[in-house]
């Protein structure tokens, strides 16, 4: 049997969908024209135990981790995000051979290595990373191999 790519593209979103609402622990539903609806858990939490050194005690920081963990969770995608800028950047470099160069991102803080065949290589490859927007510093540790 054929899936027609209408249909393929529309269970997987169906799937997506579906996927979403029981991770954030709702309801979905198709109703007769196709749509989805999604119904959200508004039921109250359970009460927090108030027991000092108890698990799921009341912090008055608690709130401070949950930005401190999105802050985190930012910084991870920006990184990302830079990691990613810089590899097409140098896949689209002209005459350079970047297929030996691996990249890390943290905190826009390029760690860079790998093996490039010449000095010229490695000279183009570095400055090409830091022309990239949100590289703020590049650790070094290419390697000049004429293998």
């Amino acid at each position: 049997m054929r899936i027609s790519r209408f249909s393929a593209r529309a269970l997987r979103l169906a799937c997506v969908t579906a996927a979403l609402a029981a991770a954030a622990g709702g309801a979905q539903a198709l109703d007769k024209s196709g749509l989805i609806f999604i119904a959200a858990d508004n039921t109250p939490a359970a009460p927090v135990n108030s027991a000092p050194g108890m698990p799921g005690r009341a912090d008055p920081d608690r709130g401070a981790s949950a930005d401190m963990s999105a802050d985190k969770a930012k910084q991870a995608v920006e990184d990302g995000a830079i990691t990613t800028k810089i590899k097409t950047k140098l896949l689209t470099t002209k005459d350079l051979k970047s297929t030996g160069i691996h990249v890390k991102t943290k905190n826009g803080t390029v760690d860079v290595g790998g093996t490039v065949p010449s000095q010229q290589q490695r000279d183009l490859a570095l400055d090409t990373i830091r022309s990239v927007e949100g590289v703020t510093s590049v650790n070094d540790n290419l390697k000049v191999s004429s293998r």
